[in-house]
């Protein structure tokens, strides 16, 4: 409880230095601590090539660097960060190292193939559909699907949410993915995404007019009471597709460099069709829409 206080503080009066002060300040950062992975999901182009991890000394400065800015939410992600070393640290010391920064909310993003035994605030998990599905666009040639519901079950985490990043081969899975998730206690909820072309149109990308068609129907779940957590105010306005891009609400640390927004930053294709439904929600959340704050607590820590 002292801890949902001490962020929703922190939220308030970001509000207030931004809204009535006119400040500019980013809200949360993602710290890149490594770009190798033990998949090769085929629509991921940031992983496994051949760029060096950060080590302990380049995540302490990308850290600083983000709380100088006034960011006190951090994503931790890659690659795959529970494969990062620096000799005799891992992930659980960059975790320890963000909090003693000074940060008021910690996560991590990982593709769940190792136990989930993290004590981060949240915990994010990526699956992209039902079995078949999964093993096929994660490119590992194994039943990796099995084993992240294997170790999400066995999780002693109070906050796993499920990203899942819609694409021309899973989108008709979507409704029977929820109801597969539904039962598993320790499954929070589901965050959609859309894929983004970073490298151009391929099969895997999908047009504004079928990602309407999406919408509506993820819409529809919500109503029925299913655990999405993307809000409905979010929704719609990605629906319009007036949402404002590039954003300055994130940074992102990677190869000891700060982008703003994203990395992709530039890239008009990407940047025009743009997945990251993380953005235009917290985007929401800031103008303090009802849907978009309800959507809010469920990310934020909670008793196991």
């Amino acid at each position: 409880m002292l801890k949902r206080l001490s962020y929703l503080s922190y939220a308030a009066g970001y509000l207030f230095e931004t809204k009535i002060l006119r400040k500019e300040i980013p809200f949360i950062g993602g710290l890149v601590i490594n770009e190798k992975c033990n998949l090769h999901c085929r629509h991921c182009n940031v992983a496994n090539r051949a760029i060096p991890d950060l080590s302990y000394e380049d995540i302490k400065r990308g850290l600083k660097d983000f709380y100088d800015r006034g960011i006190r939410s951090v994503f931790i992600e890659g690659g795959e960060p529970v494969l990062w070393k620096d000799g005799a640290y891992g992930l659980e010391d960059v975790i320890k190292l963000a909090r003693e920064t000074g940060f008021q909310l910690v996560s991590v993003y990982t593709n769940g193939t190792f136990p989930i035994n993290f004590s981060t605030d949240s915990v994010f998990v990526s699956l992209d559909g039902l079995k078949a599905t999964t093993n096929e666009l994660r490119g590992s040639g194994e039943n990796i699907y099995d084993k992240i519901l294997e170790n999400i079950k066995n999780s002693a985490h109070p906050n796993i949410i499920i990203n899942y990043t819609i694409n021309s081969k899973n989108e008709g899975e979507i409704e029977a993915f929820c109801a597969e998730m539904a039962p598993i206690k320790r499954v929070r909820g589901v965050f959609f995404y859309f894929h983004t072309p970073y490298a151009g149109i391929d099969e895997l990308f999908m047009d504004l007019e079928k990602k309407r068609e999406i919408i509506k129907r993820i819409l529809a779940l919500k109503k029925k009471g299913r655990k999405i957590f993307n809000s409905a105010a979010c929704l719609e306005e990605i629906y319009r597709d007036d949402w404002e891009r590039p954003s300055k609400i994130c940074c992102v640390y990677a190869g000891n460099k700060t982008y703003e927004c994203c990395r992709a930053l530039g890239n008009e294709e990407a940047c025009g069709n743009c997945g990251y439904l993380g953005y235009p929600e917290i985007i929401h959340i800031l103008k303090l829409r009802p849907s978009s704050i309800v959507s809010a607590f469920n990310y934020l820590p909670r008793r196991a």
